[in-house]
């Protein structure tokens, strides 16, 4: 067994109101009233607050609590951005690109038709229009679905929605 570590103390003059209520309170906390005294001073002085300024003191503290609190929000908030901004942005590049492809490969068959032949399919082209725009669709809403569900920053891609014929 180690011994106790000795602290040196040295005594201070109190006015007998703030002895009786420093006796009050140690008490009431359960302790020494050297305690309580270590304890106050150390309050003050760590967080640089004068202690007879009880209004200076208490905004402080309120200001210092609401700075803080304003950082960890601002810095959730970029967290979250980061996280939901990054997979729109990968899925509208892909979207881009998949559009891109999709017209090259379209013109490539038109031009292998003669005009009469590109009239005459014009209702197939009509419903064909139709079927895609209910795919697009549907993706759309598969896409925005699955944005909803993602935890902010957290770095999950979509999944690929399966293409309709």
């Amino acid at each position: 067994m180690s011994k106790p570590e000795k602290t040196t103390t040295t005594s201070a003059r109190l006015n007998a109101v703030t002895h009786h209520l420093l006796a009050k309170e140690a008490k009431r906390l359960g302790l020494s009233a050297i305690d309580y005294l270590d304890a106050a001073v150390n309050y003050f002085g760590t967080r640089g607050l004068n202690p007879v300024e009880i209004e200076a003191r208490e905004g402080a503290l309120i200001m210092q609590d609401i700075k803080r609190l304003g950082d960890r929000i601002f810095g959730y908030m970029q967290e979250q951005e980061r996280g939901l901004l990054s997979v729109m942005l990968e899925e509208l590049i892909r979207s881009r690109v998949t559009i891109d492809r999709v017209l090259r490969m379209e013109e490539i068959v038109l031009s292998t038709y003669k005009d009469e032949e590109l009239r005459n399919g014009k209702s197939k082209l009509k419903a064909l229009r139709e079927q895609n725009e209910g795919a697009i669709t549907n993706q759309l809403k598969l896409i925005f679905d699955s944005a909803k569900e993602i935890a902010p920053g957290k770095k999950k891609k979509l999944e690929q929605p399966k293409a309709d014929t």
